[in-house]
């Protein structure tokens, strides 16, 4: 984006101005900025007036062309909505997603009122009967456990989809890198970006992002 200077202001035009505007508002800063008008100025003012051609013509460069602008005034929306989510501070890094909420697997069992109550042939038989009569229990529950984890186990289970209201979406570009596109026609959801060399969520997967990080997204259903 031109090292973060917004091109509508280098040329001093609103952002939804016509080709015409654009093109008069080019040729009369122009004009005055063009260094044949400072050959006789101090340096500095000489080499003020070639950085502030360079940044008019390369403003007229990309506002001139349709395809070239569209893709500028997407960028400049999905930057403006990244500054106003970090600066309102809606969405923190922890709060971007959130993972599905696991079961306690260690709560204890506690044996039922029915469970504790001996009945009238267990009385007269123990305490070896009895005995035998709990070991028997006990390894029926260690085979139920031990098909349950098995059932249950972690490799199994699906990847928790996160919940909430996603950061961005986004679209995969050659190269293996992501871009940032309007929610609609995507293929996949980006909830939140790391920098580069970290690690997203475990819940997440992961694309180079072209600006130094990644971005940690779900993918789209169908994508």
């Amino acid at each position: 984006m031109g090292s973060g200077q917004n091109f509508y202001k280098i040329l001093g035009v609103p952002a939804d101005a016509e080709h015409s505007q654009i093109r008069n508002a080019y040729l009369g800063k122009a004009r005055k900025l063009h260094p044949d008008n400072f050959r006789n100025s101090p340096k500095e003012d000489q080499k003020r007036s070639e950085e502030l051609m360079r940044s008019l013509n390369q403003a007229w460069t990309t506002l001139s062309n349709p395809a070239k602008r569209k893709k500028y005034d997407d960028e400049l929306l999905s930057q403006r909505t990244a500054d106003e989510m970090n600066s309102s501070g809606k969405f923190s890094y922890s709060e971007r997603w959130t993972p599905e909420a696991k079961a306690d697997e260690s709560a204890d069992r506690y044996a039922t009122h029915e469970e504790m109550q001996l009945t009238g042939f267990a009385k007269i038989a123990r305490p070896i009967p009895l005995l035998l009569v709990l070991l028997g229990g006990l390894a029926i529950l260690a085979v139920v456990a031990f098909f349950g984890n098995n059932g249950n186990s972690k490799s199994t289970r699906p990847v928790p989809v996160p919940t909430g209201v996603p950061m961005a979406c986004m679209d995969f570009v050659a190269g293996s890198k992501g871009v940032e596109v309007p929610c609609g026609n995507h293929d996949a959801v980006i909830w939140t970006t790391v920098l580069s060399g970290e690690s997203c969520p475990k819940d997440l997967s992961q694309v180079f992002n072209g600006r130094g990080g990644l971005f940690c997204f779900t993918r789209s259903e169908g994508s």
